[in-house]
């Protein structure tokens, strides 16, 4: 539909696996090589592990296509074959005629005769099963049988076993620990980073006969990666519906609102909640109900591990509008509840902070926002409100750097204010904007706020709960 648009020759993004397609880098090209070599030196059992859509498909094409020409490839399509029906599978694919009343001993002497005259012949054989996590526990054992087929120097078949991660799972069953000690290689088929999704799309465009200048813009880019995890299968159909909804637009370059519309489209831009995630949540909003969260003006020397950080439970806020990089937020290294520091002298008192005026190129910190917030505390005499956006685990700084670079584009940061809060020991940052010493004043500024903080559900919330327990 868009290929005339943008000027491809071919459709760049079809999810079936074309293996003039094939993209070698993510190690891809790599894996291919090593799995061959293990092919033909018949090392024995190979498994390749990788996640839904991580391109085990794509990846057994192409290597059957790079094996030598004495190799004869058998794809097993249907894992869930019972064990005595997985020799008669096999002979079937190796052009044996058996028939239907032929026991299973006269089917796998039947192989075993045709895998000697082909390696008589000097032909390799190799099973290919793909789906393998699916296998029945009997079946896996089976193949323990098959892998016995051997001369006195060779092996007279070779099974590759392509699964998703519960493969493993089952390989580690008491039942089938014989064939997991004959797997000799094991592979993993990882997700692409984020330079490895753009050289993976600008590879695909090229091939679809695509010479211009970049298509996607590097925040498309940004959000791509984190939306499809690195996954190619996920990732091609959400190039494939970006490039549409540009096509939509009119627009010659994709954006990151093209991949969000892409992402609802897909259904993959909800946000993935553990279920310890949703009962912590759940307490995390009790609390606030309830008034028990406080503020905590704290040193910004004290620090919490970033290991503790990573256990502490998160809202996870996954549709984040990405743009160019406008602040840069440093890591911001962990702190530990303290008691509120009391107000000194007038220090501030007359006027707020406005740290965040200074030019375009200023490093704007997350330390910065704070001390910044805390000063503010300190002078806001007669402020009984604020608005409460979010709030956020203190160890997600790449999502806080996202959101605040949308805060300074489409409302400015010198009314945000970053409060350090606690909640059963577990530290988190509530963000709010503004202060208001009216209700009316405090819900006028919330109703004009702009749809992508609308998406959080911001509420109006009293300061003084930032202040003291209770």
């Amino acid at each position: 539909m868009y290929s005339q648009f943008f000027g491809f020759t071919a459709p760049p993004f079809r999810i079936t696996p074309d293996t003039t397609f094939f993209y070698s880098g993510g190690e891809r090209g790599a894996l291919i090589t090593a799995i061959a070599y293990g092919i033909v030196h018949g090392d024995g059992l190979i498994k390749v592990v990788g996640e839904v859509g991580s391109g085990k498909t794509m990846l057994s094409r192409m290597l059957a296509k790079q094996l030598p020409d004495n190799t004869t490839v058998v794809f097993l399509l249907n894992p869930s074959l019972q064990a005595c029906d997985l020799v008669f599978a096999i002979a079937q694919d190796l052009g044996l005629e058996i028939d239907s009343q032929c026991s299973k001993n006269h089917a796998l002497h039947l192989v075993q005769s045709k895998l000697l005259a082909m390696h008589a012949d000097n032909q390799r054989v190799v099973v290919f099963i793909d789906e393998a996590q699916c296998m029945p526990l009997e079946t896996l054992e089976e193949l323990r049988l098959l892998s016995n087929f051997e001369t006195e120097t060779d092996k007279l078949l070779q099974l590759v076993l392509f699964g998703q991660p519960e493969l493993d799972d089952h390989l580690a069953h008491t039942s089938v620990r014989q064939i997991k000690e004959r797997i000799i290689h094991s592979f993993y088929l990882k997700p692409f980073s984020r330079n490895e999704v753009a050289e993976y799309l600008s590879f695909r465009l090229h091939k679809a006969g695509y010479n211009g200048s970049a298509i996607f813009t590097g925040s498309a880019l940004k959000r791509l990666t984190r939306v499809s995890t690195g996954l190619p299968r996920k990732l091609t159909i959400l190039a494939d519906k970006s490039l549409l909804a540009a096509f939509s637009a009119q627009s010659k370059i994709v954006k990151a609102s093209h991949v969000r519309l892409a992402a609802k489209d897909s259904g993959q831009a909800q946000s993935r909640v553990t279920r310890k995630s949703m009962g912590l949540i759940a307490l995390f909003l009790a609390l606030l109900i309830s008034g028990v969260v406080f503020y905590n003006t704290l040193p910004l020397s004290l620090t919490l591990h970033e290991s503790q950080a990573k256990d502490s439970a998160s809202l996870v806020l996954e549709d984040r509008v990405l743009i160019a990089d406008v602040v840069a937020v440093k890591q911001y290294q962990h702190f530990s509840t303290a008691t509120v520091i009391p107000t000194t002298s007038a220090t501030t008192a007359s006027t707020e902070m406005n740290i965040l005026s200074a030019p375009a190129d200023t490093v704007v910190t997350l330390e910065t926002l704070i001390e910044k917030t805390q000063q503010w505390m300190q002078s806001s005499s007669g402020v009984v409100y604020t608005i409460q956006i979010l709030s956020a685990n203190i160890g997600d700084d790449e999502f806080l750097e996202i959101f605040f670079e949308n805060i300074a584009r489409d409302i400015g940061l010198d009314e945000l204010y970053i409060h350090p809060v606690s909640v059963d020991g577990k530290a988190f940052l509530a963000v709010t904007l503004g202060g208001f010493t009216t209700l009316n004043q405090a819900t006028a500024y919330l109703d004009s706020l702009p749809d992508f903080i609308l998406r959080y559900q911001p509420y109006i919330k009293n300061i003084a709960s930032f202040k003291s327990p209770g």
